[in-house]
C-alpha cells in the first residue's frame, strides 16, 4: 500500500467520524428540545402557575387573571424565564471555555448582529407563540399535539428560502412538504375533533411559531456561519430572554389593560418553587439550539435539520414520560392522552422533514455504490 493511498484512507476515516459525530449532535439537539418542551410544560403546572392557569385566586387573595393575561402575558413571562436561564447557562459555558471576550467582540460584528435579529424573530415571536400553543393545548388536556405542528418550521423554512433567497426547491423537498402538511392535518384534525376549539387555537399558534422559526433558520443560515456555536447560542438566548422578559412581558400586560399586575406577576414567578424547573428547562434549551448549530456545521444543514426535526416525536414523548409515566407534577399516568393516530402523525412528520432535508434517491444511490 502506497503512502498516498494510506493518507487518503486516514483522511476519509477522519471525515467519516467527523460526519457521524455531526449526526450525533443533531440527533441530541432534537432530544434536548423534547426535554426542554417537557420540563417547560411541567413548570407551568406547578406552584402559582397552576393557580394562574386554573383561573382561581392566587397569592394573598388576588383575583383570577383575565383570559388575555393567562393566554399571552404568562406566555411571555414563561418564555422570558426559560430563555434568560438558557442564556445564563450559555454564558457559563462560554466562561468555562474562556470565550467571554470573544462573545463581547462577536456581538459588535455583522454576524453577531444577524444573530441578534434571529433572536428577535425566534424569541418574542416564535417562542412566545409556541408557549401560547403549549398552554392552550395543555388546557385542552393534550399539550403534545402541537409539537409536530411547530416542527413544520423545516417545511416553512424551505418555502421561505425559495421565496426570499431563491434557494432551489427540488422534487424531494416538495414531496417532503406535502408529507409534513398531511401529518399536520392528521394531528390537527384529530386533536380538534377530540378536544374542541382550544386545540385549534394551540395548532394555530404552533403554526405561527413554525413560521417564525422557519424564517429565523433562513436568516441564520446566511449570517452565522462564522460564529462559534457556543457564542452563537449565547447571543441568541440572552437577546431572546431580555426581549421577552423586559419588553414583551410588560408590553403585553399594558395592551391587556393589566399594567398594575406586572410587579405582582413577576414577583410571584421569581418566588415560586417552579422557578427551579424553569432553570432546568433553560438548561435543556441551550443544547437544543447549540447542538443544532454544531451538528449542522459538521454533517451539513440539510441532514442536521432532519435529525433535529425529530423533536416532532421527542416533544410529545418527553411530555408523556415526565408528566405521565413518571407522574411528576401530580398528573395521571396516561397524561397526555395521545391517540395512536397522533403518534403515527408525529412519525410521518419526521419522514417528511427527512425528505425535505435529504434527497432519498441520492442517499440510497450512494449506499448502493458503497
Amino acid at each position: 500500500m502506497g503512502m498516498d493511498q494510506r493518507v487518503a484512507e486516514l483522511r476519509e476515516e477522519r471525515r467519516r467520524k467527523y460526519f457521524v459525530r455531526g449526526i450525533a449532535f443533531a440527533i441530541a439537539s432534537g432530544i434536548c428540545y423534547g426535554m426542554y418542551t417537557g420540563t417547560l410544560t411541567l413548570a407551568e403546572t406547578q406552584g402559582v402557575w397552576g393557580e394562574w392557569f386554573a383561573g382561581t385566586e392566587w397569592g394573598a387573595g388576588n383575583p383570577p387573571l383575565s383570559p388575555f393575561v393567562i393566554t399571552f402575558v404568562l406566555a411571555a413571562l414563561a418564555a422570558g424565564l426559560n430563555d434568560i436561564f438558557s442564556g445564563i447557562w450559555s454564558l457559563a459555558v462560554c466562561a468555562k471555555n474562556r470565550q467571554l471576550g470573544d462573545f463581547w467582540k462577536t456581538v459588535k460584528t455583522k454576524p453577531g448582529l444577524i444573530m441578534i435579529a434571529c433572536a428577535a424573530i425566534g424569541g418574542p415571536i416564535a417562542t412566545i407563540c409556541y408557549i401560547v400553543a403549549l398552554n392552550s393545548a395543555t388546557a385542552a388536556g393534550n399539550p403534545g399535539v402541537i409539537v409536530p405542528i411547530a416542527a413544520l418550521n423545516c417545511a416553512i423554512g424551505a418555502v421561505l428560502g425559495r421565496v426570499f433567497f431563491k434557494q432551489e426547491l427540488n422534487a424531494h423537498k416538495i414531496v417532503g412538504i406535502l408529507i409534513c402538511l398531511l401529518a399536520a392535518a392528521i394531528i390537527g384534525g384529530t386533536s380538534f375533533a377530540a378536544m374542541g376549539p382550544e386545540a385549534m387555537l394551540g395548532c394555530l399558534f404552533a403554526f405561527i411559531a413554525a413560521f417564525g422559526w422557519g424564517f429565523e433558520g433562513c436568516v441564520a443560515g446566511f449570517g452565522t456561519i462564522l460564529i462559534d456555536y457556543r457564542i452563537g447560542i449565547a447571543i441568541r438566548q440572552v437577546t431572546a430572554g431580555v426581549l421577552e422578559l423586559f419588553i414583551m412581558f410588560p408590553l403585553l400586560a399594558v395592551i391587556g389593560g393589566e399594567a398594575t399586575c406586572i410587579p405582582e406577576l413577576a414577583g410571584a414567578a421569581f418566588s415560586s418553587p417552579a422557578l427551579w424547573i424553569f432553570v432546568v428547562s433553560g438548561f435543556f434549551a441551550m443544547p437544543a439550539y447549540s447542538f443544532w448549530y454544531k451538528g449542522n456545521s459538521m454533517c451539513g444543514a440539510a441532514l442536521g435539520m432532519a435529525c433535529n426535526g425529530m423533536y416532532a416525536f421527542w416533544g410529545p414523548f418527553f411530555i408523556w414520560l415526565i408528566m405521565g409515566a413518571l407522574n411528576i407534577g401530580g398528573m395521571a399516568a396516561d397524561f397526555p392522552p395521545l391517540e395512536p393516530i397522533q403518534w403515527i402523525g408525529a412519525l410521518i412528520m419526521v419522514v417528511g422533514i427527512f425528505c425535505i432535508a435529504v434527497d432519498p434517491a441520492n442517499l440510497f444511490g450512494k449506499k448502493k455504490e458503497a
